[in-house]
């Protein structure tokens, strides 16, 4: 009895010292990736804005507010892959130049 209370003593000891007691932050995406990177980004379902420039920039704003460029194979690509994307990108608001 007195070994099982001493190792879950030891385990809630162990756990209270790895936890940080901060909010989890976000990995920093990088400024620029390739298009099937875009692609997959915009997938998770955490875009929040769409921009896309006459010279195939496209930029993606997420909802934690970061942002990635890439640039895409033909113009109103990202289009298409929004609409691929379904229910997750339904809310993505949609601009372009």
């Amino acid at each position: 009895m007195k070994k099982t209370i001493w190792i879950g003593l030891l385990v809630s000891v162990l756990l209270a010292a790895c936890s940080t007691g901060t909010p989890n932050t976000p990995t920093p995406l990088p400024a620029e990736v390739d298009w099937p990177t875009a692609v997959e980004l915009l997938n998770t379902g955490e875009v929040e804005q769409v921009f896309q420039l006459h010279n195939l920039t496209v930029t993606l704003i997420f909802k934690d507010g970061q942002q990635v460029t890439t640039v895409e194979p033909r113009i109103d690509a990202i289009f298409a892959e929004v609409q691929n994307c379904g229910k997750p990108c339904s809310n993505i608001i949609l601009a372009t130049e």
